[in-house]
């Protein structure tokens, strides 16, 4: 592809070329041929006469008689030039229309709104995933040259934009714009253009308090969740790509400099990666301006962080960043510099000596990969003998992969973690129950049970009177009452059985997943109360469950 840019580009300048050639020849030509003519020309008609060599022959060319070479030249190449950029024209216009038919009559393909760093990097991936990709927004660059990927201009918060980028057909749209409140609109217009086939949409919002907000809106929504809309916070699944793709021990501690979102999110992350391995609590120190108030406020909203992280919190920044360190005995295994000002973070890494203790620092950047590559693969800049690493947030977690995964999901995900936890308590081995793996190892099959009990929660709550929301720093005062749990568990009993017998699964003296059978499809009425414990604890953790997941439960006077 870029090869026949590059074969174009050439033929243009060539012809751009040739026009100057046309003009200067032309110009000399009449010159000469003119200059014995009455009266004489002037120098505006000469001009004139040469530039209607490329139009048409000029007036002076209709007396009989032989023509100067420069200007016998320049009569055929002047209009040859002409019609090269008539074609080009109509070349570029029938393009358009093409691309714009293309993108208008897509389907199964990706509709990105948003130009920015994210929407550049959302597209890049989805591209090399061989997707097809619809942007809507200004072009930056040249993009249109890119394969497999259309522009459409306009403000995609408008269905007839989202319907010209085919949105209505398309397997999902991302809303990356830096507005929030755009993107959600962006989301809420395109999930409704759905016909047949569902759209997901996806919201980028910045702010985890309102994505948090958003997602428990969601929960709480009476609407289909087959259809996904979700919205997702990049510092969020940084902070979870990060700490998989490079977990840490229980060996030594970890330090944070500075907490806003992205530390705050690996604070959380990495308390919740701790639990599923068990053992000590891991030794996690805090620096950071209002580092007190600010770890005690993570804690009270997702408590488990206390229960898995020894957290010691150090309200100091700048100036008082190095004597700090360096009556710290303790060697850190991991360094995060967390700061959400990139000139912070690399002054206090670079400026810092005490920081340099072997340990890998790894510093959050927003975007673009320079960094990385001054300090690492160029040899640029020295990398503080290795120890350097730089994690740019957009690229790294601006991947359809991880967006994808909705609050339906988390939840299931959430439902699974807390099962693995009850088992290794029960003291069960993944040899005696095969569903003891990671999430992502469970069958398709037993994912959709975790998925069906997760998007169930919000009908629950509803019968009670209350609804999901986002988890604050002040404590839960909600609890169920004993009917509740008792309408509830039934309710969930008679989900689950529905789940189970709309996929072939019939009544059995013992459980038989190879046959579909199963001892517990009964009604409610004909139950044991081993069984009906089953349920019964499904509706009592669930307090405990959304708290994992960054939510708490709240009544909601009728009315």
């Amino acid at each position: 592809m870029r090869e026949t840019g590059s074969i174009r580009s050439s033929v243009m300048a060539g012809f751009g070329f040739l026009a100057l050639v046309s003009l200067a020849l032309g110009f000399m030509g009449l010159r000469t041929h003119l200059a014995a003519a009455t009266p004489a020309p002037t120098l505006l008609d000469l001009v004139y006469y040469d530039l209607q060599l490329f139009v048409i022959d000029p007036q002076p060319l209709g007396t009989p008689g032989p023509l100067p070479w420069p200007l016998e030249v320049a009569r055929f190449t002047a209009p040859a030039v002409t019609i090269y950029a008539l074609a080009e024209t109509v070349r570029l216009l029938l393009g358009a229309e093409y691309r714009r038919l293309r993108a208008r009559e897509a389907s199964g393909h990706v509709v990105v709104c948003g130009t920015g760093p994210l929407g550049q990097a959302l597209t890049q991936r989805l591209r090399e995933n061989g997707r097809t990709v619809v942007v809507i927004g200004g072009p930056a660059g040249d993009p249109q040259r890119a394969r497999g990927v259309f522009h459409v201009a306009g403000d995609a918060r408008n269905p007839q934009v989202l319907r010209a980028a085919g949105a209505h057909r398309a397997r999902v749209v991302y809303a990356c714009e830096d507005d929030a409140t755009a993107n959600v609109a962006i989301a809420a217009a395109a999930h409704g253009l759905g016909s047949g086939s569902p759209v997901s949409a996806y919201a980028y919002v910045p702010d985890p308090g309102l994505c948090s907000a958003l997602r428990a809106r969601r929960l709480g929504s009476k609407g289909p969740h087959e259809r996904r809309l979700d919205f997702f916070n990049l510092e969020e699944l940084a902070a979870r790509v990060l700490l998989l793709r490079d977990p840490v021990t229980h060996e030594g501690p970890v330090l944070l400099l500075g907490l806003r979102h992205f530390g705050a999110a690996l604070l959380v992350e990495l308390a919740r990666q701790c639990r599923l391995r068990a053992g000590a609590r891991v030794p996690v120190r805090v620096i950071a301006p209002g580092a007190t108030a600010q770890v005690e406020a993570v804690c009270r909203t997702y408590p488990f962080v206390a229960d898995h992280c020894a957290v010691t919190a150090y309200d100091a920044g700048g100036d008082g960043l190095r004597p700090l360190l360096e009556d710290m005995k303790e060697r850190p295994q991991r360094v995060y510099v967390c700061y959400g000002d990139e000139r912070d973070a690399l002054t206090a890494t670079l400026t810092v000596a005490p920081l340099w203790t072997g340990a890998p620092m790894i510093v959050r950047v927003g975007q673009r990969r320079v960094f990385a590559e001054a300090f690492g693969t160029a040899g640029l800049l020295d990398d503080v003998a290795g120890t350097l690493r730089f994690f740019a947030v957009t690229e790294e977690a601006g991947r359809p992969e991880l967006i994808d995964e909705d609050v339906i999901e988390r939840l299931a995900r959430a439902i699974h973690e807390r099962y693995l936890m009850g088992c290794a308590e029960r003291g069960e081995t993944p040899e005696q129950n095969e569903s003891m793996v990671p999430y992502e190892a469970l069958t398709e099959a037993k994912k959709g049970q975790n998925r069906d009990q997760a998007a169930h929660i919000g009908i629950k709550l509803r019968m009670i009177g209350a609804v999901p929301a986002p988890s604050t720093d002040a404590p839960s005062t909600f609890a169920f009452e004993d009917d509740e749990i008792e309408l509830l568990a039934e309710l969930e009993h008679r989900r689950w059985m529905s789940y189970l017998l709309d996929r072939g699964w019939t009544h059995g003296p013992t459980r038989d997943d190879a046959r579909k059978q199963h001892p517990d499809l009964l009604d409610w009425e004909y139950l044991s109360e081993e069984a009906r414990g089953k349920d019964r604890a499904a509706v009592t953790g669930l307090p405990a469950l959304l708290e994992d997941a960054g939510f708490r439960i709240v009544r909601v006077p009728p009315g």
